[in-house]
């Protein structure tokens, strides 16, 4: 089962913190308006919400919902974390394929878009898992940060707890829906594949000298079929792509620097200043003279001297 959530709402946490039982311990039996988060360190669980029972273990992450019945039907010893909340935008997916795949192309979106654009235009809604295994390390870091900022009481301690959760059940849908796309990519052409990691790759070395050659070693396939599948996933050419995030990001130093073109153009992995020119004016209308007069409201006779 997934869980619609609303990314740009943050939840409102009434309570959280970590409980050791070394005893056998069964739950006792209740009805709340809230959201109740088990993520258990060690030891089990066994719980039964609205009819359903559950046996959870060592990193196992649950969500109870609210105003559903949950009673313990078995005892047992258990470490876990806990956290009572509200969200106003949280809700059970209708359509948890539909749900699924407006996730993954979310993921395709931002993976390709401008990441220096002031606002992401991107869904803001995320699917969780009602349940989910969190056993990375850095999931129990999280919540023992969280539980002891509660603890300490300090001023803005529960915005602080909130803000802590809100991150942890964003991670959380993050390694679902990687999870999701890892069981997928068996399924799918192994071009595809190499396309999402290519974007990825890209993203992060486009400053370098990146030939067809060398692409087509480090992912293991023809270049020519690979740029084809690229463009029918991307809308456009692998190297128009990396052309993208150069001009992009030149366009952003030039915006926000007093850095020269020939040094903005090393920057973005373009060496040759004259090629950078002419680059520039191809994608964005207008050479760096003009853009930088237009970014920075200034006469033609100043802008000259650049």
């Amino acid at each position: 089962m997934l869980l619609n959530y609303d990314t740009t709402v943050l939840p409102r946490v009434r309570m959280m913190g970590r409980v050791r039982y070394h005893e056998p311990w069964c739950h006792f039996s209740r009805v709340i308006d809230e959201y109740i988060l088990y993520v258990i360190r060690d030891g089990d669980m066994y719980l039964e919400e609205n009819g359903v029972r559950m046996h959870l273990k060592a990193g196992d992450f649950l969500l109870l919902e609210p105003n559903l019945p949950h009673v313990g039907y078995k005892a047992a010893s258990c470490d876990y974390y806990y956290a009572h909340f509200k969200h106003e935008r949280m809700f059970r997916a209708a359509d948890e394929e539909l749900m699924i795949e407006s996730m993954k192309e979310t993921r395709r979106r931002s993976m390709i878009g401008y990441n220096l654009d002031e606002i992401d235009p991107t869904d803001p809604a995320i699917g969780i898992p009602k349940r989910f295994s969190v056993s990375a390390l850095e999931y129990r870091q999280m919540l023992h940060a969280a539980v002891e900022a509660y603890d300490r009481r300090e001023e803005q301690y529960k915005r602080y707890v909130s803000t802590q959760l809100h991150l942890f059940l964003m991670m959380v849908a993050h390694e679902y829906l990687t999870a999701a796309c890892a069981e997928e990519d068996t399924k799918r052409k192994k071009s595809e594949v190499a396309v999402d990691s290519l974007i990825r790759y890209l993203n992060v070395h486009y400053t370098e000298n990146i030939t067809s050659s060398q692409i087509s070693e480090r992912f293991e396939m023809n270049f020519d079929y690979l740029n084809r599948v690229f463009s029918s996933v991307t809308g456009s050419t692998i190297f128009y792509y990396i052309n993208m995030l150069r001009i992009s990001n030149a366009k952003q130093l030039i915006t926000t620097t007093n850095l020269s073109f020939a040094e903005v153009a090393y920057l973005v992995g373009v060496e040759d200043r004259y090629y950078f020119t002419r680059l520039f004016k191809r994608y964005v209308g207008m050479t760096p003279t003009a853009f930088y007069r237009s970014a920075h409201t200034l006469p033609s006779k100043e802008s000259e001297t650049l």
